[in-house]
């Protein structure tokens, strides 16, 4: 079974992006800090998806994605959650690792389109 770790201080939106990836038939789980991550990968080892809110108010944020990543190694796919096309931010999460983008708030629909990208590329072709 894939795994995937959502990494978002809103409750909410751990919430509904449990449950709906959940439904896709992933194992899910959440952290509300990113700092949380690395003992998360230490214990159960790295996801196949990590999907991680961004503000561009936090200074450290892409320092600590990018040592998430470096943990995690090259099989496991970050997505950033973000709010607005910021492309300094987004440019600097590019180089820490980020491969994919989706905008908050989000519905089913444009969650699963990038959940299917990484995770099943067959159906991305369709």
């Amino acid at each position: 079974m894939k795994t995937c770790l959502i990494i978002d201080e809103a409750p909410v939106i751990r919430k509904i992006a449990f449950r709906l990836l959940s439904r896709e038939g992933l194992d899910v789980d959440t952290l509300e800090k990113p700092a949380e991550a690395l003992g998360w990968i230490d214990n159960h080892g790295a996801p196949d998806l990590l999907v991680v809110g961004v503000s561009a108010k936090d200074k450290t944020i892409v320092d600590e994605i990018k040592v998430i990543r470096e943990r995690g190694g090259s099989s496991m796919h970050v997505v950033a959650m973000i709010v607005e096309a910021n492309l300094g931010l987004m440019t600097r999460l590019k180089r820490a690792g980020v491969a994919s983008y989706l905008y908050k708030p989000f519905d089913r629909e444009a969650l699963e389109a990038v959940v299917h990208r990484f995770l099943e590329p067959e159906r991305a072709l369709v």
